[in-house]
């Protein structure tokens, strides 16, 4: 995303830049006008690994010359399973989009009713660039499809230039999270708060990096069921915690670090 819709006391107003670069600015303008004197709960959501993977402006191309090395399973015929394996609509072959998820306007085939889809959806996030945006993304992306087009690409070669494609953005959208953990971070550093301050780093899934051939989330395999979960606790913790961690566990183990009684609804475990 471009420009990011924030609603503010009521009304929603249109801010220029990158989604991710903004959220960490209002999570930082939060912590300045915060109440000083009273402790803080900032919970700050970042929607960039999400299709379709649209770099920030300066990193577009960031990863162009990497080569990543395919899964293990990449190629995985997924005859020892069922047919919802099968039949899934992740597959990196045969679901990933040319037009919106790899940004290859150029196939467009004003004929084809699911052609037509995807190019509206590119369209809808690169209408909202600013000039220079549009400058960076056709300096980067319009010379890599020309030379994709004029490769010809089939069968396997054309399946892995579509998983290094994948891989370059999404790599990419994440450095510009990891930019941003770093402002957070530097901030608790520089205003005194980092030795006060549990910083939790966690997300709602995993998701496929090509492993099974896949992208996408929604499978209950191994690579997609573990979640990262990351806690900087001050002082640390003595021993280690051998239970599985869940996404329920959450609101309890901050309550109790906080001080606060748990309520009996909650269902999961500090």
């Amino acid at each position: 995303p471009v420009f990011c819709s924030n609603r503010e006391y009521g009304k929603y107003k249109q801010e220029k830049g990158y989604a991710t670069t903004l959220i960490t600015d209002h999570a930082i303008n939060f912590l300045e006008h915060r109440d000083k004197s009273k402790p803080f709960c900032l919970l700050v959501h970042h929607k960039a690994p999400h299709r379709n993977w649209m770099p920030e402006e300066k990193y577009f191309g960031l990863y162009s010359d990497v080569e990543f090395p395919l899964p293990k399973t990449f190629w995985d015929d997924y005859a020892t399973r069922g047919s919802a394996a099968r039949t899934q609509k992740m597959r990196i072959d045969d679901d990933l989009r040319m037009i919106q998820d790899l940004k290859v306007p150029e196939t467009l085939d004003t004929a084809d009713v699911e052609s037509m889809d995807s190019y509206y959806a590119l369209l809808g996030e690169t209408s909202r660039f600013t000039t220079e945006q549009r400058v960076a993304f056709d300096k980067y992306y319009m010379p890599r499809n020309k030379k994709f087009i004029e490769s010809k690409l089939t069968g396997k070669e054309l399946v892995k230039w579509k998983y290094q494609n994948y891989i370059r953005d999404y790599a990419a959208v994440i450095r510009s999270v990891d930019d941003n953990v770093g402002r957070l971070l530097d901030y608790l550093e520089q205003n005194g708060l980092s030795d006060n301050t549990i910083v939790v780093y966690t997300s709602d899934q995993g998701f496929y990096m090509g492993e099974h051939g896949w992208f996408d989330k929604r499978f209950m395999y191994e690579e997609s069921f573990r979640t990262p979960m990351l806690v900087r606790y001050p002082g640390g913790i003595k021993g280690d915690i051998p239970e599985m961690v869940q996404n329920i566990d959450h609101a309890a183990t901050f309550l109790e670090l906080a001080g606060v009684s748990v309520p009996n609804d909650i269902q999961g475990d500090s």
